[in-house]
């Protein structure tokens, strides 16, 4: 009897701790239960922010990177703009100036054996030189009774803005012929500076008489454009 006792007892208690075991179970099913959708949607909340956090970093940022750099673009295009307006401007009012708008005349400059070459603009537009005019003495023949082009002296060109009706000048400077054998010269071929068509100045009661045997020195000289007479330009 007591044996039986004792294994209906051992049997109870086998039976009690496996409905405990089974609550605990339950429980812990339970708990794993209410965990799991916390854990999916932090799961899910993760994921959502990292494609939100893909998507800001990635669409979002490169889109301000291109608009940023659209934007740079566009200013550097409007910088660009503005430099070409400026330029329009600036050769609007300061183009080249072209043989076609040029007048010449010859002076005495004061000085022995130079000139001073004086360059109107007979155009409707200020126009700009900047360098050395290319001369050639031309006889009382015409064109082709030429002498020698006149070497550019060492002086430093600045740029001259001339307004309509308005002069620039250049000095010509030469070495007169002292052997009683030279060739006069009554005439200039005067090409702009940075033109190819030269234009005819006549020297009128002024001549220039040079070497006809040109040596190591240059009979003539040009200094560039931009010689001050007075409040000339």
């Amino acid at each position: 009897m007591r044996v039986k006792k004792m294994s209906a007892l051992v049997l109870v208690v086998a039976a009690a701790g496996l409905s405990l075991t089974a609550c605990g179970s339950s429980d812990g099913s339970k708990a794993s239960a209410n965990t799991s959708p916390s854990t999916s949607a932090s799961s899910a909340a993760s994921s959502s922010t990292g494609a939100s956090g893909s998507t800001t970093g990635g669409t979002s940022t490169g889109g301000q990177s291109s608009t940023s750099g659209s934007s740079s673009s566009g200013s550097s295009s409007s910088g660009k703009g503005g430099g070409t307006t400026t330029q329009a401007q600036s050769s609007t009012s300061g183009s080249k100036c072209t043989t076609d708008h040029l007048s010449y005349s010859v002076t005495a400059s004061g000085v022995k054996d130079e000139i001073v070459v004086n360059m109107k603009n007979t155009g409707s537009r200020t126009c700009s030189m900047h360098g050395f005019p290319g001369v050639q003495l031309v006889g009382p023949d015409g064109l082709g009774d030429t002498g020698p082009d006149a070497a550019r002296s060492d002086a430093t060109p600045s740029t001259v803005t001339v307004g309509p009706g308005e002069e620039t000048r250049f000095l010509l400077h030469f070495s007169p012929d002292t052997s009683g054998s030279g060739k006069k010269y009554t005439r200039l071929s005067v090409t702009p500076p940075n033109e190819t068509v030269s234009q005819i100045a006549n020297l009128n009661d002024l001549t220039i008489t040079v070497s006809a045997t040109s040596g190591s020195v240059p009979d003539v000289v040009v200094d560039p454009v931009g010689y001050h007479v007075g409040s000339g330009k």
